[in-house]
């Protein structure tokens, strides 16, 4: 009657088990699970659960329980053929040893210092089909513990065993493989979960946003540092509508706070209930292919400009011609009038800049022949007063302080002076634009500073305007860019090729809350006096 109690709750146990393995997804949970059976089950001091390693010929120990895993790993391997585990592994057949004491055939290796005491021994294939994959051994500190009913319950728990030992062998090759792809793609793959956490890139990601692949993982600095062109929150959109972007463009803050133009991609899994689980961005630097396409593009509206431009200098000058020879006239008539010294400057001021329009109609119809002439020089400060008079009455009506502030009285800059003061009313209109359009500045107010250092002149114009966003900095001297709504996107162009075509350079730090600094550094040939 005991016997038959016994075998009724083996039974139930072994089906109970058989269930459990059949829900287990992850092989460490199933060798848990077959590590629970036999506690149940049978008398032992030690279980080991063993992987053929067929290319090596040797048995690789997947787990183990009674014994210190890590110390069993390091250890001098089986070989398959040799010893009790090997020769199991070989024959395919399962082997009690009732006292390996007494047992002369072969071999068990005994480790008395760090393993308990081997003297019942018990193993038995893990086949699935004809091949054996692995070894499951059973082993015992007391002779005679098992029997050839305990071979054939613990048999079917291996057999089990087995398929998922293998199917989950398959799935770790599977992973190693999808793996070698990923990293071997040229675009960037992210793997977000539903808190918008990174759980995965690949290699080109890495590359492409300079962070490291423990640097990120866990957070969700791609929301942060990954933005769509006008499409704000589109991570947050793909889990909440479901919604997937296809080759959308955007820019990415890389690590190196670099921006660099991207082209996006997004695709979704899903769980067994239909839920959003993840979703994979996909995503390739497009910057130099943007780039190409913008001087393309630059390149046919420059042509286009040319034409134009021809048809416009001669609509212009047409009243030019009587507007240059009237304000030539009055001032001769009345220049030499006692009393009439504002009239004298405003007729100056006519004739002069109106000779000066002609000589930039000039430049324009030259565009494309390197009109701006780094010939000749000027005295800075001569140049700054004169703007600053042009300018006079516009920055008196915005009500905006100008301040300037040189090192010296007297520097010498080696620009044709048309040119230089081209640069400064361009500098200084785009200033008051940008002060203009920032409502929340405490003080408008322009600073012109000048140093001097050893080979160079540096020249500063800082405003307290609204600032030019961080990403558009980059393309703020391409000709017909403008961030301002009427702008005609050629005065910075302007600029940046006269200052160039004179061997000098033109930065910008700009901040959307404290406004613009622009900084010339021009070579001191010509020198200061």
């Amino acid at each position: 009657m005991l016997n038959n109690i016994n075998s009724s709750y083996n039974l139930e146990l072994l089906s109970k088990t058989t269930q459990l393995m059949n829900k287990s997804k992850k092989f460490q949970t199933t060798a848990e699970i077959i590590f629970d059976f036999i506690k149940n089950f049978i008398d032992f001091n030690m279980v080991v659960i063993y992987k053929i390693n067929e290319k090596e010929n040797i048995l690789e120990i997947v787990s183990c329980l009674g014994s210190d895993a890590e110390k069993l790993k390091k250890r001098m391997p089986f070989k398959i053929g040799e010893g009790a585990v090997g020769l199991v592994a070989k024959n395919k057949k399962p082997l009690l040893i009732n006292d390996v004491l007494e047992y002369k055939d072969i071999k068990v290796r005994q480790y008395t210092e760090e393993d308990p005491i081997i003297r019942t021994f018990l193993a038995v294939p893990l086949v699935v089909g004809d091949k054996a994959i692995g070894i499951l051994s059973v082993s015992n500190s007391l002779p005679g513990q098992y029997d050839d009913y305990h071979v054939q319950m613990i048999n079917i728990i291996a057999s089990q065993g087995a398929v998922l030992l293998e199917l989950n062998s398959n799935i770790t090759e599977a992973q190693r493989f999808s793996d070698k792809i990923l990293d071997n793609v040229n675009s960037g793959i992210i793997v977000l979960d539903n808190q918008c956490n990174i759980i995965k890139l690949n290699k080109s990601a890495e590359n492409i946003t300079g962070f490291k692949y423990d640097e990120i993982l866990g957070s969700n600095i791609l929301s942060k540092r990954l933005t769509l062109d006008c499409k704000e929150d589109f991570v947050l959109r793909c889990f909440n509508e479901g919604k997937m972007y296809f080759e959308e463009p955007g820019y990415m803050i890389r690590k190196d706070e670099n921006i660099i133009r991207i082209r996006l991609s997004t695709s979704l899994m899903y769980d067994d209930e239909g839920n959003i689980k993840s979703c994979i961005c996909i995503f390739r630097d497009n910057t130099e292919i943007e780039n190409l396409q913008s001087r393309i593009a630059m390149s046919d509206k420059l042509e286009a400009l040319g034409r134009l431009t021809a048809g416009l200098v001669h609509e212009i000058r047409n009243p030019l011609l009587p507007i240059r020879n009237a304000s030539e006239y009055l001032l001769n008539k009345y220049g030499n009038t006692d009393n009439n010294d504002e009239l004298k400057s405003l007729l100056k001021i006519i004739s002069e800049e109106s000779e000066r329009l002609n000589r930039v109609l000039e430049g324009f119809v030259n565009m494309g022949k390197n009109s701006f002439s780094s010939m000749g020089s000027c005295e800075l400060k001569e140049v700054i007063d004169e703007v600053i008079g042009l300018l006079n009455y516009t920055l008196k009506k915005n009500n905006i302080k100008i301040i300037v502030d040189l090192v010296e009285n007297e520097i010498i800059l080696p620009f044709n002076k048309d040119n230089l003061k081209q640069v400064f009313i361009n500098l200084l209109l785009n200033s008051i634009d940008a002060i203009n359009m920032n409502d929340t500045a405490m003080q408008r107010v322009i600073i012109i500073n000048a140093t001097l250092n050893n080979s160079n002149i540096i020249i500063s114009i800082t405003d307290t305007g609204k600032g030019i966003p961080k990403q558009e900095l980059n393309q703020i001297f391409d000709p017909f860019y403008s961030t301002k709504k009427n702008g005609s996107g050629m005065g910075l162009y302007i600029a940046f090729n006269i200052v160039k075509s004179s061997g000098g350079e033109i930065d910008v730090e700009s901040n959307t809350e404290k406004g613009t600094k622009i900084t010339l550094t021009i070579p001191r040939e010509g020198g200061c006096v």
